[in-house]
């Protein structure tokens, strides 16, 4: 693992990917929409270049960012039957150990490491990490447009729904002017930002709703108003008949309340205990998540823990309120 923390240039990212046929696209676990559709433009990229990219995936993709993929891709769950291939690029990944089961794949094959999270750790043999970009599909259409890739019509879609939803469709503190610069020529490209607004915000399923209120019932508000913070539990998953992975986006409602500058949404899994932090102006949720083995952005991160709900739940927010 490199013990420097500099960036490649992009001529040696076009050397490292140039003679090889085969490569393997990893992202972190849980994946948002920064990463799947970091993970499909990056593979739209290498098919125009004529190799053969494989996506490896560790649960199914939630629908929102399906339109992302399209049939002519790739696609394994990560297992121990993941084609042999050499080659591997790590999207929107702070670390190795992000990756879950897939982390040890790293060990005896070569790593292209491409990331926005000022976290990153840069365990790649190659490394092109940008925390100034808002996305991870910004980097990767930077990197495009540097090289002379071609951008087809799926690629531009993918990147799109990358930027927009790690952006919050423009409404993050992320957001700057090479973010709208980046997908108006993705729209010009061919991406349907209408489309890709309904596919990240117009799908609700009635279970979901059903159990964001079940949530929003129990919504507390704490450090004299710049907390708020809501859980759920495995209880309420049951009732319901929904996942984890119907639970993308919560944590924001919690934000977005009046005089709130964080917000905080706890989950209980199977395994653990999941904290989504979500901040507005000031607080560094980065730090906070880091605290408890997590990590990510300053405004939005979250980790995992062990415990009792209870008990995870007061841990967590007596930390935070030494900070707001």
């Amino acid at each position: 693992m490199p013990e420097t923390r500099v960036n490649n240039a992009i001529a040696e990212i076009a050397d490292f990917i140039a003679p090889e046929d085969e490569f393997l696209l990893l992202g972190h676990e849980d994946a948002d929409g920064d990463c799947i559709g970091s993970l499909a433009g990056m593979a739209y990229l290498l098919q125009e270049l004529d190799k053969n990219p494989v996506i490896g995936i560790y649960q199914p993709i939630p629908e929102m960012f399906q339109l992302a993929i399209q049939d002519d891709l790739e696609i394994e769950k990560i297992s121990e039957d993941l084609p042999d291939i050499n080659r591997i690029i790590v999207l929107d990944s702070s670390g190795q150990d992000r990756l879950g089961p897939a982390a040890d794949l790293l060990d005896s094959r070569t790593v292209l490491n491409i990331d926005h999270h000022e976290d990153n750790d840069f365990f790649g043999e190659l490394n092109f990490v940008r925390p100034e970009s808002a996305a991870a599909g910004m980097i990767i259409f930077e990197l495009a447009d540097s090289l002379n890739w071609k951008i087809n019509q799926n690629a531009a879609r993918a990147l799109a729904l990358a930027i927009l939803s790690d952006t919050g469709f423009f409404r993050y503190s992320n957001t700057g002017s090479r973010a709208l610069e980046v997908v108006q020529e993705l729209m010009e490209l061919g991406a349907d930002i209408h489309k890709i607004s309904r596919s990240l915000y117009g799908q609700n399923k009635p279970e979901a709703m059903r159990l964001l209120g079940r949530g929003l019932s129990r919504i507390e508000v704490s450090g004299q108003g710049r907390i708020a913070y809501f859980y759920l539990n495995r209880e309420d998953y049951r009732i319901t008949g929904t996942s984890s992975r119907d639970n993308e986006g919560f944590v924001n409602f919690a934000r977005n309340i009046s005089g709130v500058e964080v917000g905080i949404f706890f989950s209980e899994e199977v395994d653990c205990i999941k904290v989504s932090f979500r901040s507005n102006d000031y607080l560094r949720v980065n730090d906070i998540a880091a605290s408890f083995g997590g990590g990510g952005h300053p405004r939005a991160a979250g980790c995992k823990t062990s415990g009792e709900l209870d008990k995870v739940i007061d841990r967590v927010i007596n930390e935070v309120k030494k900070h707001v």
